[in-house]
Formats: structure tokens, C-alpha cells, sequence
């Protein structure tokens, strides 16, 4: 016998802590920024303090009446849920959000008695759960319940008149934005490129040359994006030195430069883990590329004027690439800062007399816009 009062204790006590659980559940279901995936603000409507059959009929009269308003979305806390996390019924100070996880706005109340006779009053306070502040108050004074619940729809649209209508990608707090499924822009700035001959293991020459192109990316969730990238850039390769430009019997030396100039568009492939702290995405990545010559590498040589062009190649005109993307909300798209580094699985051979070869490395960094089109579905959270 003591052993099923014990078991049927354990129950009453598992039951009345499952409301608090489910509901955190349910909420967590939602955009997680106080708004659903339809855009509309998360209310929580906690239980009313008062005679329980005025409290709870005015209670599920609010439920509907904010359900009614087409930018909100209602979310009933029950009585066993604030008793299970131990705090009083909140009415005129806000709930702690521990109360209510995920919710943008939050309506409490409590039916009084009036002063006088047959005479009571619904008070409602609205919150504004991003800042724990009072949005506004206001109360409906009654002697029939029925004429109280017929006033009732206009006092709830009277209290959310005094917010701004919201949405999920331009709420108040405006800490981040909702990702589209595909993004297309461009980007361009510099890259800083250092030169490296097959047989050695530093630079021997380096240069500083421009970058830009085209790029789309797709989201596969609400975290890793692939994007495929149309770069256009060149590679200025310059060697200085000494030059004997005497005759017979003659050294006559001459400070010559050689110069030769690369074009070339590069594709990459990169992966994205997209992370969102507040205003800002912050994007590390990584990837390969490929890369085509575009026509022959102009070459020069200085003081002599001595010029032609040359073929080049590359036996694996692959390479690799890692990096941080910086993104920030900016009229209808995003501004992007990207930085990266990297470099070429094998050297580029020149077509010329010396067979010239380099191996190159480089630091890029790019400004970029982009836009967003298709928007996320639940399933991609």
C-alpha cells in the first residue's frame, strides 16, 4: 500500500511539471526570435488572478481576440506551469522569461472587484519581453460578465495599438534577419600574392593585384550555405636583377626587371557555417578552386623594352581556399566583407625560353553585395 502511495505521488508530481516542460517545447518550435515562421509576434497570455470563472472566461476571451489580429500569435500559459516554476502569478510586474522562452510580447491580468456594489474591473498590462518593460495598461469595468466579454475585443486591440506592428525580419530588437534560401551577388577588392619557384621554399617575388566577380550561394540549413563562385583576376610576376649588356670583353651590368602578366578566372566551391551573434553574420568557410588562363601572359623587359607573350599552364590547376565572410542587413540585401587566404596545389609554367614556373600563394580582401531570394522553410531549423 505505501508503495502505490509512492508511485501516485511520483505521478502527481511528473504531471505537474509536464506543462512547464512542453511549453518551453512548444515555443522552441517557433522562429526562436520571438516570432513565428509566418512573421507574426509571439504573445504569451498568462493565467488570470481573481474569481477563477471571471479570470477564465475573460483569460480564453483574450486568447481569441488576439488570435483575431492577423500580425499576432497567441500562446496560453497554464496555472500549473507557473506553480511548477515556482514564482507568484505575475500581474503588474513583467514574467521572468524563463516563464515564457521565445515569446516577443506577453499579456497579464486579474480580475478586482469594483468600487461599488455588483461593480468589477478586468486589469490587462501588455509587456514588451525584449527589455522586460510595460507597453502599456489599461482595464474594462463591468457588472455583467456578458456585456465584459462583449467590451473585451476592442480593450486587447486598444493595448497592441500602442506598439508598432512587427515581423520576423523587422522586429524591434533588429538583431539579425531571416536568411533566404539563395543568394546571388558580387564582390571585389585586392589580393596580396606571393610568387614561389618550384625548387624554393620562400617568395622570390610578390605583387599586389585586383580580384572580383560573381557568386551564388544555397542554404542547405539554417547553418551551412555552399557557395559557387566566377572570379576574375591577374598575377603580375616580376623578377629584378642584374643584367650584363656589354660586349666582348666588356661588363656593362644594367638593372633589368621582368615582367610578366597573368590573367586568369578562377571558380571556387566553398562550404559556409553561418553564425549570427546580434546585427552581424559572421561566416568562417573553406573550399578549392579551379582556375583557366584567359590568352597568353604578356611579358616585358625594362630598361631593353624587349616584349612578346607566352602559353602558360599548370598540371593541377587546382588550389584551396579558407576564410571569414562579415555580413550586415543594408537596404534590401546584405553587405559582405570577405577575407581569405590560400594557395595553388602546383606551380603555373610559362611557355618561354626558361620554362619560368611559380608556385602562387595569396591574402584577399573583397567588399560585396548580395541578394536574398526564396525564403526558408521550417524544416531548414
Amino acid at each position: 500500500m505505501k508503495k502505490n502511495r509512492i508511485k501516485t505521488a511520483a505521478l502527481r508530481t511528473f504531471f505537474s511539471f509536464l506543462p512547464a516542460l512542453l511549453f518551453p517545447l512548444t515555443l522552441s518550435a517557433q522562429d526562436g526570435a520571438g516570432y513565428t515562421y509566418e512573421g507574426k509576434a509571439i504573445v504569451a497570455i498568462l493565467p488570470f488572478i481573481g474569481d477563477a470563472g471571471p479570470a477564465t472566461s475573460f483569460n480564453q476571451a483574450v486568447f481569441r481576440a488576439v488570435e483575431a489580429m492577423e500580425e499576432y500569435s497567441p500562446r496560453s500559459v497554464s496555472a500549473q506551469t507557473v506553480a511548477a516554476a515556482g514564482v507568484r502569478t505575475p500581474t503588474d510586474m513583467p514574467p521572468i522569461r524563463e516563464l515564457v522562452p521565445g515569446t516577443r510580447f506577453a499579456l497579464t491580468g486579474g480580475v478586482y472587484p469594483g468600487s461599488f456594489s455588483g461593480e468589477y474591473y478586468l486589469q490587462l498590462w501588455l509587456w514588451d519581453m525584449s527589455n522586460l518593460s510595460m507597453i502599456y495598461t489599461d482595464d474594462l469595468v463591468y457588472e455583467n460578465i456578458t456585456e465584459g466579454l462583449q467590451s473585451l475585443p476592442g480593450l486587447v486591440e486598444w493595448l497592441f495599438s500602442h506598439i508598432v506592428p512587427v515581423s520576423a525580419e523587422d522586429g524591434p530588437e533588429k538583431t539579425g534577419w531571416k536568411e533566404k534560401r539563395i543568394g546571388l551577388g558580387f564582390r571585389s577588392g585586392v589580393s596580396h600574392r606571393w610568387y614561389t619557384e618550384p625548387e624554393q621554399f620562400a617568395p622570390g617575388a610578390q605583387a599586389l593585384n585586383f580580384e572580383g566577380g560573381l557568386f551564388a550561394s544555397v542554404y542547405l540549413n539554417s547553418v551551412l550555405s555552399v557557395q559557387a563562385e566566377l572570379d576574375f583576376t591577374f598575377d603580375n610576376l616580376v623578377y629584378r636583377g642584374i643584367d650584363d649588356v656589354g660586349g666582348a670583353g666588356e661588363y656593362s651590368p644594367v638593372y633589368v626587371n621582368e615582367k610578366y602578366t597573368a590573367y586568369s578566372l578562377v571558380f571556387p566551391v566553398i562550404v559556409k557555417a553561418n553564425f549570427k551573434p546580434g546585427r552581424f553574420r559572421l561566416a568562417p568557410f573553406g573550399g578549392l578552386y579551379a582556375f583557366v588562363p584567359l590568352g597568353e601572359a604578356p611579358y616585358r623587359k625594362n630598361p631593353t623594352g624587349e616584349s612578346a607573350s607566352f602559353s602558360w599552364s599548370s598540371a593541377a590547376p587546382l588550389g584551396f581556399t579558407l576564410g571569414l565572410e562579415a555580413a550586415m542587413k543594408l537596404g534590401p540585401g546584405l553587405l559582405l566583407a570577405d577575407f581569405r587566404g590560400g594557395g595553388d596545389f602546383s606551380a603555373r609554367v610559362m611557355e618561354d625560353d626558361k620554362n619560368t614556373a611559380y608556385r602562387r600563394s595569396f591574402v584577399t580582401i573583397t567588399l560585396g553585395y548580395a541578394w536574398g531570394f526564396i525564403d526558408m522553410g521550417k524544416g531548414d531549423f
